[in-house]
């Protein structure tokens, strides 16, 4: 069979063998379009089993699913390839695209089975523990995994692991943008142009590629920012004379999230935080995270959880507030105040925290992307969070600061300074 499609030669290299194929850059560089062609040339031509995969897919609506649909239509192969709801197979080569989400559904990602080819559109989101998941779920020799994403933040994960640091072996890393679009249409190209003029570095990001530190909605960012550069992100030691306390935001079909910290008084009586640790997990009971805070080794002091943990379950007729007092967790209810409020209050205790950069990476990412939600209508952010994969750990640290009050205090070895009592088994 002899199939002909236009691609530009900037993507050439998406039909040579590497482990990492990994193509960033600024809108109108045809990324998306270069890639589901070079997929399904491939898939028309041989034998292979594809994830399409984003960090959080709710649905099918959410995947490349239609894009690969239309480019079909478009190379003139409808009539090799069988389209579902729910996936695209190509019956001359027992081919199959098939979709999910790494973040929402991290153990079905992990059940597929021969997989040899993975294409993440939007890598830009990826965490790093979704990154974990996945690159054992391809174990064939000759896999593949393709990334491809306009860059929005410098401490993105996946363009640190693959563009600031040095790439893994076998990869090919590769920035495009409109320039290598040989389609590149009028009215974009218009639209570039005044962009230019009239805001450069909105064009330096959006058609040029280059990350941003801070970006635009997101809440937490610039006082992360302020944080890192004064050295407030690094290694933060646990003090052992101070108990850790937790916050959670406690899911049920989705991510519970905790974060460690410890608070120790000023000399100028503001509270100084230490957030030591971060966990997070999906799919999880809380017996699970009773043994996780069992196997961190911590004297435990307040354990912090949302408003909603009196709730009775419908299933067991039992609360989570019940279920952890058996297990020995006994929660603190938050005050159900505001988001709004809960958002001011984290800022508050931002400004003097200090986060361990490595076991609180993922928590850390989190709070660097939690933003607004974008109006689409009204061109501009809404007065609310936008809820995604970061709200799980921007809503426990929103627990921590409203919830967290220091308890009795008894004088303590530790520099003077007063700890807090003990109490609880974990």
């Amino acid at each position: 069979m002899e199939l002909k499609a236009n691609i530009a030669e900037a993507f050439e290299g998406l039909f040579q063998p590497y482990r990492y194929k990994v193509f960033y850059g600024g809108r109108g560089g045809a990324k998306s379009w270069a890639y589901a062609d070079a997929l399904i040339i491939m898939a028309a031509m041989g034998h292979e089993r594809i994830l399409c995969a984003r960090e959080v897919q709710n649905s099918i609506k959410d995947s490349v699913k239609r894009l690969l649909d239309d480019r079909i239509e478009a190379l003139g192969l409808r009539h090799l390839f069988i389209s579902t709801d729910a996936e695209i197979r190509c019956p001359t080569t027992n081919s199959l695209f098939i979709f999910g989400g790494l973040r929402s559904n991290p153990e079905k990602i992990k059940s597929f089975e021969g997989l040899t080819k993975c294409w993440i559109e939007e890598a830009e989101t990826i965490s790093e523990r979704s990154y974990d998941v996945l690159i054992p779920t391809l174990r064939q020799d000759d896999s593949e995994i393709w990334f491809s994403f306009n860059p929005d933040r410098v401490n993105g994960y996946v363009y640190n692991r693959f563009v600031v640091n040095t790439p893994p072996p076998r990869s090919l890393v590769k920035k495009v943008s409109w320039r290598d679009n040989p389609w590149f249409p009028d009215v974009l190209k218009e639209e570039m142009e005044t962009c230019k003029r009239e805001d450069p570095d909105k064009w330096r990001h959006i058609w040029e590629g280059e990350p941003i530190r801070i970006a635009k909605g997101a809440y937490y960012a610039r006082l992360l920012s302020i944080a890192d550069d004064k050295d407030r992100i690094g290694p933060v030691g646990y003090e052992p004379e101070l108990l850790v306390n937790t916050a959670w935001d406690l899911g049920v079909s989705d991510s519970t999230a905790i974060w460690f910290f410890q608070v120790l008084p000023t000399v100028h009586g503001q509270p100084e935080w230490r957030f030591i640790d971060y966990y997070e997990n999906s799919g999880q009971g809380l017996p699970h995270y009773a043994e996780v805070l069992h196997s961190k080794g911590y004297d435990y002091g307040k354990h912090i959880g949302p408003h909603d943990i009196k709730v009775r379950e419908f299933g067991s007729g039992k609360s989570r507030l019940e279920v952890g007092i058996k297990l020995g967790i006994r929660f603190e209810v938050c005050p159900n105040i505001g988001v709004q409020d809960g958002i001011d209050a984290v800022r508050g205790v931002l400004k003097t925290s200090y986060f361990d950069r490595n076991k609180c990476k993922e928590g850390l990412e989190c709070l660097w992307s939690y933003q607004r939600e974008w109006d689409e209508k009204m061109g501009t952010f809404k007065d609310k969070p936008l809820h995604d994969w970061t709200s799980h750990g921007a809503d426990a640290m929103r627990y921590a600061a409203v919830g967290f009050r220091q308890p009795v205090r008894h004088n303590s070895p530790l520099r003077g300074h007063t700890v807090n009592s003990r109490a609880g088994r974990y």
